[in-house]
């Protein structure tokens, strides 16, 4: 799989430290979790609201934004979205565990 950017960089701040920044698409990487995972312990269910609080997003259109950035990650096969008739949430594909290393 290419992806056509760096998931991740690095910055250098005003103290001269070196910091590693991450995208939208690392953070709710990390915040998702297995099917099997989020079938066995509900609260590890990735809603908008769990993405949004766990990542730290908020303002306005927030959830349109997490909707855009999990459809792209939904394209590349790395998440899955579960409709389970009470609430519609994100899981990791295997494919995205790997990303994850999980």
């Amino acid at each position: 799989m290419i992806i056509p950017f760096d998931l991740q960089g690095r910055a250098k701040a005003t103290d001269g430290k070196e910091y590693i920044v991450s995208t939208a698409y690392v953070d709710i990487i990390e915040i998702l979790t297995s099917k099997e995972s989020a079938h066995a312990d509900h609260q590890m269910r990735g809603t908008l609201d769990m993405i949004a609080e766990g990542g730290g997003f908020c303002g306005e259109d927030v959830d349109e934004f997490l909707s855009d950035v999990l459809d792209e990650l939904q394209d590349w096969g790395l998440v899955e979205e579960i409709d389970d008739g009470n609430e519609i949430y994100w899981v990791l594909t295997p494919k995205g565990c790997v990303a994850k290393n999980i």
